[in-house]
C-alpha cells in the first residue's frame, strides 16, 4: 500500500508515462531523418549519372556527385546528421523519467528546445536544395530527360512535422504540469 499523498503518486505515474512515451517517439523518430538522406542521396545519384536508377543503402554514408552546391548539401546533410544525436537525448530523457522528475524535465526541455530549431532548420534547408536542384535540373533536361521534380522537400516536411508537434507537446504538457503545483491563489495574484 502506498503511504504517499494521491498528488505524488499521480505525479510520479505521470512521468513513467512521460518515460514510456518518451521512449517509443525516440525509437520510432531516431531513423527518420535517414530516410531524407537517402532521398538527398539518391536524388544527386539520378542527376549525375546516366544508370543510376535508385542509391543504394551505401549513399547514407558516402556523399555522391553533387549537381547543386555543397553548402546546399552538407547543409541539409549536417541538420540530418544532427537530429540523431537529439534523438538519443530524448531517449536518455525518457530513461532519466524513471528515476527523477528535474533530471526528466531539464533534458526534456533542453531536447524540446534542439528539436524544434533543427525540424525548422531542415524545412528550410530541404526547400533550398530541392528549389536548387530544379533549377539545375531544368537547366540540363535536354540532356538527361529527368522527368521528377525534387522531392526532398516533401520528405523532409513530413518528418519535421512530428519532429516539431511532440516538443510543442511536451512543452505544454510541462507547463500544465507547473502550473498544477502553484496554488490557486498564487496564480491569482492574491
Amino acid at each position: 500500500m502506498d503511504s504517499q499523498p494521491p498528488r505524488q503518486v499521480r505525479t510520479r505515474r505521470g512521468f513513467r508515462a512521460l518515460g514510456v512515451i518518451s521512449l517509443i517517439f525516440a525509437i520510432a523518430f531516431l531513423p527518420a531523418p535517414l530516410a531524407v538522406l537517402y532521398e538527398l542521396n539518391d536524388e544527386c545519384l539520378r542527376t549525375t549519372s546516366w544508370n543510376a536508377v535508385f542509391a543504394s543503402a551505401g549513399t547514407l554514408w558516402r556523399i555522391p556527385p553533387l549537381p547543386v552546391s555543397h553548402e546546399v548539401y552538407l547543409l541539409v546533410r549536417t541538420v540530418v546528421l544532427v537530429s540523431l544525436p537529439v534523438s538519443l537525448l530524448l531517449l536518455a530523457a525518457g530513461v532519466a523519467s524513471f528515476r527523477s522528475r528535474a533530471w526528466s524535465i531539464r533534458l526534456h526541455s533542453i531536447y524540446s528546445a534542439l528539436q524544434v530549431v533543427l525540424m525548422a532548420v531542415l524545412i528550410i534547408a530541404a526547400n533550398r536544395f530541392s528549389t536548387t536542384l530544379d533549377v539545375t535540373t531544368s537547366g540540363h533536361d535536354w540532356v538527361m530527360h529527368l522527368p521528377y521534380h525534387s522531392n526532398v522537400r516533401t520528405v523532409a516536411t513530413l518528418i519535421a512535422i512530428p519532429g516539431i508537434v511532440y516538443p510543442v507537446l511536451l512543452a505544454f504538457a510541462f507547463w500544465l504540469y507547473n502550473r498544477s503545483l502553484t496554488p490557486r491563489r498564487s496564480r491569482l495574484g492574491l
